[in-house]
Order: structure tokens, then C-alpha cells, then sequence
């Protein structure tokens, strides 16, 4: 759900966005919400940025907008790909001045095992939640918390300097509650905090002169295993922005990481032709795997995935320029016995099986007989086995 910028002088936006897609590759858009169906004036550039949930309670769609970075509304839909329609009569659910902050850039947080409520989050420097009734279109009285901020060096003081942003994000990412705004993230035990803040995602990109980074708005969804970061790039200036997804990893710290590579290149597909292919840029994996974080000499080196038992599969497609009949190799570890088959297109082109326990990784090598060109891999784990990357010649 997204915006839709018009200009690279200021903030013009006159409408709201859905983007779809099946495999995260091609994608199809339409408008969903237009401005003269909320309350906004009827030719308002003002249609800043969208949040939107399905009701745990109606299973309708609810699409949380703001109005500049004055307050906010909510409108409803049956489906998720709209049209939405204004839910309160065009009247905002977030007015301006109820906070010391703007009442805008909304975030929803749905209930959950520990939590049977859903919240809004929003704020402009400082952030406030305040619980969703089951409607959804309503606030409940005498809800409104600060959601809190600190530095990572133990002081009392909220933090300062880099909370000067808009846009919070509250995500549960395993294990640890995340707030994230601008690129910059803060972690937290608990949903409202206090929050310490951790690292910045974004903080090798190019920056705006007044210091933000390219990379803003942001949220994040786990879709079939894999960590997804959606986010906006600004381009030469604040006010014009692409979209990106991008794969998430976690490191065992808290700190989250993205892949240069897949920044330039995007989700879903990969090159043959790369220097390598990482075992953590999947686009779904089976419950018996799962990515880690490698280490060497207690620093971060990479991740992979791992499977401790079992037999479960990853798939990697859209693997284009390929080669006739290439070889590809594998960098693993495991126990002897475990094997790696490869499926190319659902039908089995080879299989690879460590004949030793290996401790450190080694490459082992796989030709295979396939046409050039474009093929969708799945491969197929026995055993306990690190997949670290892989690759083709």
C-alpha cells in the first residue's frame, strides 16, 4: 500500500495505492482510495502515508491514511485491492492536537497470543499508541501511551538527533519487539517499550543534507518463511521516492541487515551469472529450516540455512542466464549421509551427499542438463546440513 509522489519540490500526493503480486517479480497497480472520498478537500495534495490490516473481528480491510501531517483517517473494504470507502461518516479517527506530536503515518498493531487488542501507532519525533476498538474505526478513551526512546548508552534521557523522523513501525521480529523509523530502528521486550535504540539499516545509502537517509518510510511481513523489508528510496530528493523490497536478516544480536546485491536487484530473482547465489536470499522455505547467522572469531560473517533432521525443501526461482548444461556448486557442511537434491522446473536434476562429517564448509560440485536461459530450483535437504551459498559455471 503506498503512496504516490508527483513532484521533486514538495510533498504532492493526490491518492492512495495497492501493488499486488503472486511471486514478488511482476506485480499489477490501481488506485484504491481517492481524496474526494474521505474528508480531505476534494483536490488535497495531501495523501501522505497508508497503513492497512484485515479485522481479526469482521475480516473487512481497513486502510488507515494520513492527511498531510495533520491527523488521520480510516476507510473499509470488503477486499483488499479496494475500492475503499471513508468509515467514519469523513470525519478523522486521530484529530490534530491530541498529542504534543502530529497526528499522523499511521501503524496498526494486531492483537496476539499475549495481547488480545489492536493499536495505532503514530507521531512525528515523539510516538503515541492508542487501542483500536473491535470496529476498528474507533479509538477507546484513556488509551493513549508514549511510546519511549533511548539511547544505547544507558542514560535517562530520550533519545535525540536521529528521532527527528516521522513514520513509526512497530514489528514483533523474532523474538524481540522492533520500532523502526527512516531507516533507524529501536528494540524493546515489550510492544509500547521502552525502546533502546539499536543501529541504522540503511546507513551505508547516500543521505539528504539535513542528515536523513535515502531509505524512510519502511515496514516489515514474513511471507512463507522468509523477512521481507519494504521500504522507500528517495531519488535526488525527499519528496521523490521509489519503492523497494528486500530480504531481512537478523542477526543474533538484534542488529537487522539487508544484501547490497538484492538492493540492486530485487527479490524473487537471481542471476546465474553472480559471483554466488546466498543461501538466505530464498523465497520460501519448509518448517525444518531456518536461517542463522555465521560467525568467525565472534564476528558476524554471513548467514545460511540450517537443518537439523528431517527432510525439507528451499526454492530459489526465476534463476535466469542460465548456461547450457551448467555445473553448480554448493558450499556446505553437515554429517555424513546428509544430502541436497536439486528439482529444476519440479522434475530432479542430481543430488550431492556428504560421505564424512564435515565441520567446515566445503564445495562440492554438480553438473547439471538443462536448456540456457530461465528455470525456477528447489532444493531439497536430508539430514542435518548448512547451506551457505551456491553458485553456477
Amino acid at each position: 500500500y503506498v503512496g504516490h509522489d508527483n513532484s521533486k519540490e514538495d510533498f504532492v500526493m493526490s491518492d492512495w495505492y495497492v501493488m499486488w503480486s503472486e511471486d514478488l517479480v511482476h506485480w499489477q497497480v490501481k488506485k484504491i482510495l481517492d481524496r474526494k472520498d474521505t474528508y480531505m478537500k476534494e483536490d488535497s495534495t495531501d495523501c501522505w502515508a497508508c497503513d492497512c490490516v484485515q479485522s481479526p473481528w469482521d475480516g473487512k480491510y481497513y486502510l488507515y491514511y494520513s492527511n498531510r501531517n495533520i491527523d488521520t483517517g480510516v476507510a473499509v473494504c470488503e477486499r483488499p485491492d479496494g475500492s475503499f470507502v471513508d468509515a467514519r461518516l469523513k470525519k478523522p479517527l486521530i484529530p490534530k492536537g491530541l498529542t504534543t506530536t502530529s497526528s499522523y503515518d499511521p501503524d496498526i498493531i494486531l492483537p496476539d497470543e499475549k495481547d488480545p487488542h489492536a493499536y495505532i501507532l503514530f507521531g512525528c519525533c515523539d510516538y503515541y499508541a492508542m487501542q483500536l476498538d473491535e470496529s476498528m474505526i474507533n479509538v477507546v478513551p484513556d488509551t493513549l501511551r508514549h511510546v519511549a526512546v533511548y539511547p544505547s548508552d544507558g542514560t535517562t534521557d530520550e533519545l535525540e538527533g536521529v528521532l527527528r523522523s516521522d513514520q513509526p513501525e512497530a514489528c514483533f521480529i523474532e523474538g524481540r519487539w522492533y520500532l523502526y523509523w527512516a531507516g533507524r530502528y529501536a528494540v524493546s521486550d515489550n510492544r509500547f517499550g521502552p525502546y533502546i535504540f539499536h543501529s541504522n539499516i540503511g546507513k551505508e545509502i547516500p543521505q539528504y543534507p539535513d542528515g536523513r537517509c535515502f531509505i524512510d518510510h519502511g515496514s516489515f511481513v514474513k511471507w512463507h518463511g522468509q523477512w521481507f523489508y519494504a521500504v522507500t528510496r528517495g531519488i535526488e530528493t525527499p519528496f521523490y521516492r521509489q519503492s523497494w523490497l528486500l530480504y531481512l536478516h537478523v542477526c543474533d544480536d538484534g542488529t537487522l541487515m539487508i544484501d547490497e546485491t538484492i538492493r540492486r536487484c530485487g527479490v524473487g530473482q537471481y542471476c546465474a551469472q553472480w559471483e554466488k547465489i546466498e543461501a538466505e536470499w530464498y523465497m520460501s522455505i519448509e518448517d525444518g529450516l531456518r536461517k542463522v547467522e555465521l560467525k568467525e572469531n565472534n564476528k558476524h560473517s554471513g548467514f545460511a540455512l540450517l537443518q537439523e533432521s528431517g527432510n525439507n525443501s528451499a526454492q530459489f526461482p526465476h534463476i535466469y542466464d542460465l548456461p547450457e548444461n551448467p555445473v553448480m556448486t554448493l558450499q556446505l557442511k553437515g554429517r555424513r549421509g546428509a544430502k541436497v537434491e536439486v528439482l529444476i522446473d519440479e522434475e530432479p536434476a542430481g543430488k550431492i551427499e556428504l560421505k564424512k562429517d564435515e565441520a567446515n564448509f566445503i564445495q562440492i560440485s554438480l553438473p547439471l542438463i538443462i536448456n540456457s536461459g530461465e528455470h525456477d530450483f528447489k532444493l531439497v535437504f536430508t539430514g542435518y546440513v548448512v547451506l551457505d551459498w551456491f553458485s553456477f559455471k
